[in-house]
Order: C-alpha cells, then sequence, then structure tokens
C-alpha cells in the first residue's frame, strides 16, 4: 500500500487507475480530499466517472481510515503539507483538488501554500478554511447546529437520501466506522485563509451548495463564493454529502469544473 510521509505520519493514499493496470501518465491530475465522515473510500462513485480521463488521487487524511496518528497530531494546519507530500509520492506536479467538507481546510491552505501546484479547488458544501464575516457566524453556531441536528445521518447525509436508498446510506455510515472519531479543531484562527488570500493565490475555486446542509447551509456558501469570485453550482435535494447523495449531479459539475480549469476528460 502506497504512503507519503509528513513530520513522522504516513499519509495513506492510492492511485486508483495504477492498481487496475491502466496508464496515467500524461494524464490531468484529479485529487479527492474527503470530509470528516470519510475516507478514500468515499469516492467510489466518482473514481470510476474519472479515472479513465484523468490520474485519479484518493488518500487518507491524518486520523482518518489507513492514516494512523496521535490525537494531538490531528491538525487541519498540517493538511495542506500533508496534501503536497502526497503530491511528491505520486510523482505530480499539478492537480486539480474536489473537496468534501473537512477537506476544503486541505484545499485552500493548499491553493494559497501553492498555488504553482493547484490548478483548481472545488469546495464541495464546505466554505473550508476560508475566512470571512459570513463563516465566522457559522462557525460559531455550529456546535449548536450539529448538537440540534442530531446523529451522523442527519449531519452528514439527509433523511430523505436515507428513506430514498437506503442501503447506501447505510453504506455512509459503515465507511465512516472505518474512522478513528478524531477530529480537527476548525475553531483555531490560524488555520484559516482570507478571501483576498485567495484571491491572490491566482487559483480558480469553484462552491458546491445543496439546500438541506444543515452544517454549511446554501446561504453562506453563496456568500463566500461572493468572496472568492468563485463559482457556484446549487443543487437541490441533496444534504451535506452531495456527491455521495447525488453522484451523478456532483460528477457533472465536477466535469465542468475540469473542463472550466483547463483539464477535460
Amino acid at each position: 500500500m502506497p504512503f507519503a510521509s509528513n513530520q513522522g505520519i504516513n499519509i495513506y493514499f492510492e492511485v486508483p487507475g495504477e492498481a487496475q493496470g491502466n496508464s496515467a501518465r500524461d494524464k490531468p491530475v484529479l485529487v479527492f480530499a474527503h470530509g470528516a465522515g470519510g475516507n478514500a473510500a468515499s469516492w467510489w462513485q466518482q473514481v470510476p466517472a474519472f479515472v479513465s480521463s484523468h490520474k485519479v488521487i484518493v488518500f487518507d487524511h491524518r486520523g482518518f481510515g489507513r492514516t494512523v496518528c496521535a490525537a494531538d497530531a490531528v491538525d487541519a494546519g498540517c493538511f495542506e503539507e500533508d496534501l503536497r507530500a502526497v503530491l511528491d509520492a505520486a510523482a505530480v506536479d499539478t492537480a486539480c483538488i474536489v473537496c468534501q467538507s473537512m477537506g476544503g481546510w486541505t484545499g485552500v491552505r493548499a491553493a494559497v501554500s501553492f498555488p504553482e501546484r493547484i490548478r483548481g479547488v472545488l469546495l464541495a458544501n464546505t466554505p473550508g478554511a476560508v475566512m470571512c464575516d459570513e463563516a465566522a457566524e457559522n462557525l460559531a453556531e455550529l456546535p449548536a447546529r450539529m448538537a440540534a441536528a442530531g446523529g451522523l445521518v442527519d449531519r452528514a447525509i439527509s433523511q430523505q437520501f436515507v428513506e430514498r436508498s437506503p442501503e447506501n446510506a447505510f453504506l455512509y455510515q459503515q465507511i465512516a466506522a472505518f474512522n478513528s472519531g478524531l477530529r480537527p479543531d476548525i475553531s483555531d484562527p490560524e488555520i484559516y485563509m482570507t478571501p483576498q488570500q485567495c484571491a491572490s493565490s491566482g487559483v480558480p475555486f469553484w462552491v458546491v451548495a445543496s439546500d438541506l446542509d444543515p452544517l454549511f447551509p446554501e446561504l453562506l456558501l453563496r456568500a463566500v463564493a461572493g468572496h472568492l469570485g468563485a463559482t457556484l453550482r446549487a443543487v437541490k435535494g441533496a444534504g451535506h454529502s452531495t456527491y455521495f447523495e447525488m453522484p451523478e449531479v456532483f460528477n457533472s459539475i465536477v466535469d465542468e469544473f475540469l473542463q472550466a480549469v483547463g483539464t477535460p476528460g
């Protein structure tokens, strides 16, 4: 199993096309960065859609899946350097990053820290590490909103999805069960970037919002997209995990994003 190393932590990653015997040489690179309810396995509905046209990379953030570390090492302020280590280990110069929820901290911080290697960032149901007035207000309200939302199902996937596709809702919970339960502290002000820093990076941003997301509501993400000058795509009928609940819609948006930033499928 391939691992990249950063700060003494072994970051698990996969290049699925290579594992299937397909040559990824000379293909544009597409990295998927999972959220706090997921890991590398979460992208099972995206990898097959893009593996023929892109060198696809999935990985486990520190403290998730097969990336094991101490509790005090689960730090979103290290996420971008973990990603850089993965890119280096996979012999990748530049990549587009699709970020779900917590993965948005990885994508935003990478875009600001080493923009020459990031061709575009798609923030899916997340403001990521972008700090603005609206994001600060949402962050202050988030603990209460999460408590009100109840368990994993109501927070991460919508009740409508559970009723529509109970087998995939069960699979979501099984994938999440492989995680350690550790979470980074996203209240740390040191891990955030301003919209101006993001704009100065020159990296194009896209934002996906959904109307049933209880954690990062559509209104918030519209504001974040406005601050970033980002392209916004709003999805109806999905909760916090659009990529899992509506994969065809989500994959179509990703394809549009890739076309726009110059890495067509």
